[in-house]
C-alpha cells in the first residue's frame, strides 16, 4: 500500500516563520530595553533607595514590611513604594527579604516621593 506524503504549503511554513522571527526580534529588543532601564535605575548610594514592593499588598503591610527594612524616609504617589534610608551595608538585603519587588534611585523615584516631614512642636 502506498500512502500520499503529507505536506504543508510551503507559503504557510514561511509565514508562520517570518512572524515568529519577527516576536522573537521584538521581544529581544524589549529585553535589552528593560535591561538598561534596570540598570540605569539602580540606587547610586547603598544607604538610600525607593522600595518598590506588590501593588496588591495592603498600605499596612507595605509600611511595615519597610520599616522591617530600614529607616522611612518618605513615600511614594503609589501606596507600594516607599523611600528607605539605614544601614549601607545591609539595606538593598534588608529591604529584598522584607518583600521589595524592585529597588530603585530614589532620584529616579522622584516624581513619585513625597519626603515626610517631621514638624517640631514650637
Amino acid at each position: 500500500m502506498i500512502s500520499a506524503p503529507m505536506t504543508e504549503p510551503v507559503e504557510q511554513g514561511r509565514r508562520f516563520s517570518a512572524a515568529g522571527s519577527i516576536a522573537l526580534g521584538v521581544a529581544g529588543v524589549l529585553l535589552s530595553l528593560f535591561a538598561a532601564v534596570a540598570v540605569e535605575a539602580q540606587p547610586r548610594t547603598s544607604g538610600r533607595l525607593a522600595a518598590v514592593f506588590p501593588p496588591w499588598w495592603s498600605t499596612a503591610r507595605v509600611f511595615g514590611a519597610a520599616g522591617e527594612a530600614g529607616d522611612i524616609a518618605g513615600a511614594g504617589g503609589a501606596p507600594f513604594i516607599v523611600i528607605l534610608r539605614g544601614d549601607p551595608a545591609r539595606l538593598a538585603a534588608r529591604a529584598r527579604e522584607a518583600g521589595a519587588l524592585l529597588l530603585l534611585d530614589p532620584a529616579l523615584a522622584g516624581m513619585c516621593a513625597r519626603p515626610i516631614s517631621s514638624e517640631a512642636n514650637p
